[in-house]
């Protein structure tokens, strides 16, 4: 377990994805921990296995760009991608998503986020500026992502782990 965890480390060190370390130090004590390589964090859309269970973590993110601040209250789905393929919601080999707060994880079951997002969005309107439940495009993008309650979230969420 040592040297596996050590290479876990190393491997995101690389990658400057510090939400990810930590996500893959508290999960340790459950386990068999190994990061996704590269080619798995872009194909398969996971970043952590902690046994047989992949997770995609999702750190917070702010609502616009020019905003100073990440914003705990919501975060982002991704719907389709960059490059108007399946995102990351439908695409990929994740059992389940963490999103980051400042004091916990949220582990939401990708197949029970699914399902949310479809209720929630059912009605497919879109918005030309970030609001809830609704399908954003950025200009110049192929992507539809939405943004999410994080109180919803909670109330899907399989497990909320402190961090």
């Amino acid at each position: 377990m040592e040297k596996n965890f050590s290479g876990i480390v190393n491997e995101y060190v690389k990658k400057h994805k510090k939400e990810e370390i930590e996500f893959a130090l508290k999960m340790s004590t459950e386990g068999d921990v190994r990061a996704a390589t590269s080619e798995q964090d872009v194909y398969e859309h996971w970043d952590v296995k902690v046994n047989d269970s992949k997770y995609d973590v999702k750190a917070l993110k702010k609502v616009k760009r020019a905003d100073e601040d990440v914003n705990e209250n919501i975060h982002w789905v991704e719907i389709k991608n960059v490059s108007g393929k399946p995102g990351w919601l439908y695409a990929g080999s994740s059992n389940f998503i963490a999103f980051e707060l400042s004091d916990y994880w949220l582990i939401v079951e990708r197949e029970k986020l699914k399902e949310f997002i479809a209720d929630k969005c059912k009605d497919k309107l879109r918005c030309d500026r970030p609001s809830l439940y609704k399908l954003y495009m950025r200009d110049g993008r192929k992507d539809v992502i939405t943004m999410v309650k994080t109180i919803d979230l909670i109330y899907i969420c399989d497990e909320m782990i402190l961090k």
